[in-house]
C-alpha cells in the first residue's frame, strides 16, 4: 500500500510536469476598478496551451505596447500579466498571455511617453498569471498531506 501511495504521488508529479504550460491569455479594460465594455478586437481573458501560436499572438500584443522587450524567441514558454494606465485616463489595460521565456515583459519602455505600469509579473506554473493561481497549489498540497497521513497511519 505505501509503495502504491509513492507511487501515485509520483506519477502525479511527472503528469503535471510534462503537460504543457496554461496561462490566461488576453486584453481586460478595467474603468475605476470595474471591467468595463470591450472593444470587438479584444478577447477576455481564457485558459490557453502555450505554444507557437499562442506565443506568437501574445508576443504581437506585448509588441504594441512595449516594442523593447522583443528578443529572439526560445523553445520554453512562461505566462505574464501585465497592467498599465495612460495618463489623464480612469481607465486601465491588463494584458495576460504566454511567451517565450527568453522575452522579459517588466523591462523596456511603453511605445507611448504618457503610459505608466501598474503592475507586471512573469511566471512559469499552470494559470500563474489569474487571479486563481493558488487553485493548484492547494491542490497538491491537499494531495501530499493526505498521502502522507495515509503512509504514517499504516
Amino acid at each position: 500500500m505505501k509503495v502504491f501511495i509513492v507511487g501515485v504521488i509520483l506519477a502525479t508529479i511527472g503528469f503535471q510536469s510534462i503537460t504543457a504550460l496554461k496561462c490566461m491569455q488576453g486584453v481586460e479594460v478595467e474603468k475605476n476598478g470595474a471591467k468595463a465594455e470591450q472593444k470587438d478586437k479584444e478577447k477576455m481573458p481564457e485558459i490557453t496551451e502555450c505554444g507557437i501560436t499562442t506565443a506568437v499572438a501574445s508576443t504581437a500584443l506585448l509588441f504594441a505596447v512595449k516594442p523593447s522587450t522583443i528578443s529572439i524567441p526560445s523553445g520554453d514558454y512562461k505566462c505574464y500579466h501585465l497592467k498599465y494606465e495612460e495618463n489623464n485616463s480612469e481607465t486601465s489595460t491588463i494584458i495576460k498571455g504566454c511567451i517565450y521565456n527568453s522575452l522579459n515583459v517588466c523591462d523596456g519602455k511603453f511605445s507611448s511617453s504618457n503610459t505608466k505600469e501598474s503592475f507586471c509579473s512573469q511566471c512559469t506554473e499552470d494559470g500563474c498569471n489569474s487571479g486563481e493561481r493558488f487553485g493548484l497549489s492547494f491542490k497538491l498540497l491537499g494531495l501530499t498531506v493526505v498521502a502522507m497521513l495515509a503512509y504514517l497511519l499504516n
